[in-house]
């Protein structure tokens, strides 16, 4: 059974109406997680970076804030992407919002109130400087956009169009509703999955800059920083194993006024 990670908005929760109604709707056709999300967003990052290790989901399914980390993370896990209502500027949101709130859908931890503060927002702007930093050819039609007509808090449609090339429209808010999930999201979801298939193996290739053929092996953490290492071996020569920092591998490079990847990920 196909597994599907649903990533939720920044005042909502793995129990909000989007997420009920994906999993509603592929109710014995794909198994569908919804976790609640932890509110900064480097820890998100790492919990999601964590559950993508351990269910190894076929697809990343977004909504606002969710869309944000889910096109962070999908060229570096492999794993195509669905942004709705990709919310790319989450500071420009939240200085707005200063102050207590409360989560608008239930967490499973009970607890519902939270605050926006200064610290949270420079934690954002920190991840909004590089969030686009290992966009990667091989994802370009691979990761998909789907915004609201009616959306009032989002329009990063014309950025997302600067990095990929699937960009869908549908007749609704920020949020979409029940109904909204299953007419629009839905039929998108089911091409993505038929489209995209994981490789059964895992195995995934590059071709580094300079010409060379590698094979990513796995990611593993460094026993001092427990900063996550790429594993990977050349298919060329002796086929030796080598290891870079994660953030190196991924990263897009400059070489004369040039910006592309340091590994591009390819069909081999």
């Amino acid at each position: 059974m196909k597994k599907i990670l649903f990533l939720h908005g920044f005042f909502a929760s793995g129990q909000c109406v989007p997420a009920l109604a994906l999993r509603e709707s592929f109710e014995n056709r794909a198994e569908v997680i919804t976790p609640d999300l932890p509110m900064h967003p480097k820890e998100a990052v790492g919990y999601i970076r964590d559950l993508i290790d351990k269910e190894k989901p076929d697809l990343l399914v977004g909504n606002s804030c969710g869309s944000f980390y889910a096109q962070t993370v999908a060229p570096i896990v492999g794993i195509p992407a669905l942004l709705g209502n990709p919310q790319f500027q989450m500071t420009e949101f939240l200085k707005q919002r200063i102050g207590e709130h409360q989560y608008k859908s239930p967490r499973k931890d009970g607890k519902q109130d939270f605050i926006i503060d200064e610290t949270l927002i420079d934690e954002f702007a920190e991840m909004e400087a590089t969030q686009f930093n290992y966009c990667n050819p091989y994802y370009k039609d691979r990761i998909w956009g789907l915004f609201g007509e009616q959306d009032t808090l989002a329009h990063y449609e014309p950025l997302f169009l600067e990095n990929y090339i699937q960009s869908f429209h549908f007749p609704g808010g920020h949020t979409p509703t029940k109904e909204e999930v299953r007419t629009w999201y839905v039929p998108l979801v089911e091409k993505m999955l038929m489209q995209y298939p994981l490789p059964e193996n895992g195995i995934r290739y590059f071709r580094h800059f300079k010409g060379g053929l590698y094979r990513y092996v796995r990611t593993a953490f460094d026993s001092e920083t427990k900063e996550r290492m790429v594993i990977y071996q050349a298919l060329y020569g002796d086929e030796q194993y080598w290891v870079r920092p994660e953030k190196m591998f991924f990263e897009n490079i400059e070489r004369d006024g040039r910006k592309f990847p340091r590994f591009a990920e390819i069909d081999k």
